[in-house]
């Protein structure tokens, strides 16, 4: 009968308003450093935070992702052992094992994605960071995203940390593998890049970025953050 109705072009007991629906052509991931010392960071006001800026951009029509990112096991792992059964040779680069993690992919809903999402309240899997390898996974996903606009942001307390890597390698390894991808992104143009810093300035590393201080009750700064990281 509904049917009927419907399609009746002369049946006045049914009205159709058009209505807008908000369509952002941009693609968001959200990068997030699952280390151990994100532990001490209030790693929970940090997932809220996420959690709160992806349904505001899927809302909005946005393609969101949340990605994480840490070492399957404490100091190096299998990459270490196999490195020191072949002579420890001088700077071997990354020395451990690396876990990439999805919380949200582009293609799933908020909505249907909020029990993965949910995922980073759990820290088990917090061990060590991957900063530099993470950059690069999450901008070759993004940069398969149709999109006319792509914004890539690390969710991080700070500069990265990986024992096994730094020990086997020259002072200052990981920052400066850090730098360069995020320079080398960044010289691209294709994605724009920017962290959000629980704790450390990263200025030297990220061209934007942003410090959040989540000691007190998340409020509108925090949100507006991330509009300032990329206005």
């Amino acid at each position: 009968r509904l049917s009927m109705i419907v399609t009746d072009p002369v049946e006045h007991r049914i009205f159709r308003q058009p209505r807008l629906r908000p369509l952002a052509d941009v693609a968001v991931t959200f990068l997030v450093d699952t280390s151990g010392s994100m532990k001490q960071q209030r790693y929970e006001a940090a997932a809220v935070l996420v959690d709160t800026y992806a349904q505001a951009l899927d809302l909005a029509g946005a393609s969101v992702e949340i990605l994480g990112f840490t070492t399957r096991s404490w100091a190096g792992g299998k990459a270490a052992e196999a490195w020191r059964a072949a002579g420890s040779p001088a700077g071997p680069g990354r020395v451990a094992e690396v876990e990439h993690i999805v919380y949200k992919d582009a293609d799933t809903t908020w909505r249907r994605a909020r029990r993965s999402i949910g995922a980073m309240l759990s820290v088990h899997h917090y061990r060590e960071g991957i900063d530099g390898e993470a950059v690069t996974w999450a901008y070759r996903r993004l940069l398969a995203r149709e999109a006319s606009r792509r914004l890539l942001v690390v969710v991080s307390d700070g500069a990265p940390m990986e024992a096994a890597t730094s020990a086997a390698n020259r002072t200052g390894f990981l920052d400066d593998h850090l730098a360069a991808v995020a320079a080398a992104v960044d010289a691209r143009g294709d994605v724009e890049l920017g962290a959000l810093t629980l704790d450390a300035d990263v200025s030297g590393v990220f061209r934007r970025s942003r410090l959040v201080d989540l000691d007190g009750t998340l409020g509108l700064g925090h949100y507006e953050a991330l509009a300032d990281l990329f206005s």
